[in-house]
């Protein structure tokens, strides 16, 4: 009997050590090491390492160290939580294929079939609504006043409170938009307007204590965001020749509110449709200096009446609230 109770407890430390590495490995592997680079923004890195750059909310979250999310240094350490990553790399179980035996068929003659040209677009869609625009002044017909749970902010397939202007109905669908700032021409000091963030999607739920369901969120919903009417929003597809208009004006705002670098990014100019811009025209933006020095490209993706979103095309350095745009001379 003393012989069988050693034998079966042998079996179990000899079980609890094949399982201890696993453990110990989980353990250890909460979080990849990334090493900022000059230029990185969070944007940029979770859009390298976890192919979505809408995820780097969550990386902020997880590195309460960065007060700012537009302010990260070169040789900064940074931790991306490894459940992304998994999700990320989890590949997807390959389909069983089936064989159909193919039967002989009477002789016929050759059809040429053309394959469907494949449209380009100018922007990514979640991009584009991202960007918002400049409106002269705040449109709303309500907001989100509360929300279910401890969360502190909102994000996709959460739900939350609103209130409106006017009754709902189960099904109605909203944008989610918030008031980013208030914009001043950099030169003239003039009030341009207001920027306008679109941060998520939500749709009515319960129609009585009115509740909604946040069917998209481009980053994080803060209770106290306002909501606007819902309306389809496309990209544009991008021209085959793009104008490169002689007009002249000044980036007033950027995505970032301070300034912005890389092929991902969004700037604001003073001029719009008034002017004669069109969706999909280049433009030079210049650095801030007595000499004209060309800096980068810029394609206007949205217009307003008279102010206009553009994405960068190139840059060589970063291009900064009050640089000039021009006509394009060279690229």
């Amino acid at each position: 009997m003393q012989k069988k109770s050693i034998l079966i407890c042998g079996v179990a430390a000899y079980l609890l050590l094949l399982c201890l590495p696993s453990f110990l490995l989980a353990q250890v592997q909460e979080y990849k090491d990334y090493t900022v680079e000059r230029g990185d923004t969070l944007w940029d890195i979770t859009k390298e390492e976890l192919q979505d750059p809408f995820l780097w909310p969550k990386v902020w979250n997880a590195n309460p160290d960065i007060d700012n999310p537009d302010k990260i240094y070169p040789d900064q350490k940074i931790k991306i939580p490894l459940h992304l990553l998994q999700k990320e790399l989890t590949p997807s179980a390959p389909k069983p294929i089936v064989q159909t035996p193919i039967k002989p068929k009477a002789e016929e003659k050759a059809v040429t079939i053309e394959k469907p040209v494949k449209k380009e677009y100018l922007i990514d869609k979640n991009l584009l609504i991202l960007s918002g625009y400049i409106a002269d002044e705040v449109h709303s017909v309500g907001s989100v006043y509360d929300k279910p749970g401890e969360i502190t902010n909102l994000s996709k397939g959460d739900y939350a409170y609103i209130k409106t202007n006017k009754a709902v109905k189960k099904d109605d669908k909203f944008y989610i938009i918030y008031p980013v700032e208030e914009v001043k021409h950099p030169v003239t000091g003039s009030n341009l307007g207001v920027r306008i963030a679109i941060l998520g999607t939500a749709k009515v739920v319960d129609e009585n204590d009115p509740k909604v369901l946040i069917t998209s969120s481009f980053v994080e919903i803060p209770v106290g965001s306002l909501i606007d009417t819902y309306y389809e929003i496309e990209p544009p597809l991008a021209p085959d020749n793009p104008r490169k208009p002689a007009i002249n004006g000044y980036v007033v705002t950027t995505l970032r509110r301070i300034y912005a670098h890389g092929n991902r990014d969004i700037v604001f100019i003073d001029k719009g449709k008034n002017d004669g811009l069109e969706v999909g025209d280049l433009l030079a933006t210049t650095l801030q200096n007595e000499h004209k020095i060309f800096n980068g490209v810029v394609q206007v993706v949205s217009t307003r009446p008279s102010t206009s979103a553009a994405i960068i095309r190139k840059a060589a350095k970063e291009i900064k609230i009050g640089d000039p745009v021009t006509v394009v001379t060279q690229e």
